[in-house]
C-alpha cells in the first residue's frame, strides 16, 4: 500500500469507527513528496489576518481592529475580500456571519504551528473569545523563524477533513459540525497549496 492510499484508510478507519459514512472511491490526496505546505510565516500573518476579520465580525464594526492590521503590517497579506470587507466600516448581517466563521480556520492554522499538541475532531465549534484575545495580544521577535509541522502529519488531517466534509455534504451530522468543518478544510486545503489557489479562492472538493 503506497502513502497516499496508506493515509486515506487511515481516516476511513477513524469515520467508520464514529459511526460516519465514507466514500470508498473518494480519490487519494497528494502525498509528501507532491505537496509544498506554506511557512510558518505565512502561516502566522493568514491567522492574523483571520483575527482581524473575525473580531471586526464580532463587534459589528471594522474601524477598532485597524490598529491591529496596522500594528502587524498586514494590509499587504489581507485578501481582496478581506480589504474590502475591513474597508467597509459597518458590518452587514451576511458579511458578519461569513468572516466570524473564520475563527475555525484558525484552529488547524495554529496546529499547524504547533500551538496546539492535537488537532481535535470537528464536531463543536472553539471558543472563539479565547481564540480571539490569544492572537491579540501575541508576539513574536521574528516571524522568519516560525516552523510547522511535518507534512505528512498536515496531510493526515487534510485527507481525514476531506473525507469528513463528504460526509457531511451527504448529511451526516451525528458527531461532524458542518460549518467547523467546511472551515477546516478550506484552512488546510491552502496550508497545503491545494491547485495554488489564494485564500479567496481555495476549492474544498469532495
Amino acid at each position: 500500500m503506497n502513502e497516499a492510499e496508506d493515509r486515506k484508510q487511515r481516516s476511513i478507519k477513524i469515520l467508520k469507527a464514529r459511526g460516519l459514512p465514507v466514500l470508498d472511491s473518494l480519490p487519494e490526496i497528494e502525498t509528501v513528496e507532491d505537496t509544498t505546505i506554506r511557512s510558518g510565516e505565512a502561516i502566522v500573518r493568514r491567522i492574523l489576518c483571520l483575527t482581524a476579520v473575525a473580531r471586526a465580525a464580532f463587534v459589528g464594526q471594522t474601524d477598532p481592529v485597524l490598529p491591529f492590521v496596522a500594528r502587524w503590517k498586514l494590509d499587504p497579506h489581507l485578501t481582496p475580500d478581506e480589504r474590502e470587507f475591513l474597508q467597509s466600516g459597518k458590518v452587514v448581517e451576511t458579511d458578519g456571519i461569513k468572516f466570524s466563521w473564520r475563527i475555525e480556520a484558525i484552529v488547524p492554522l495554529a496546529w499547524a504551528i504547533g500551538l496546539y499538541a492535537d488537532l481535535w475532531f470537528p464536531e463543536e465549534e472553539t471558543h472563539a473569545e479565547d481564540v480571539l484575545e490569544y492572537w491579540e495580544s501575541f508576539s513574536h521577535p521574528d516571524l522568519t523563524r516560525i516552523g510547522h509541522r511535518e507534512a505528512a502529519d498536515i496531510l493526515d488531517q487534510a485527507d481525514l477533513i476531506y473525507r469528513a466534509h463528504w460526509a457531511v455534504r451527504e448529511g451526516a451530522s451525528n458527531g461532524l459540525h458542518g460549518g467547523v468543518v467546511r472551515e477546516r478544510h478550506h484552512a488546510l486545503n491552502w496550508l497545503i497549496c491545494y491547485e495554488d489557489d489564494d485564500w479567496d479562492d481555495v476549492q474544498t472538493d469532495t
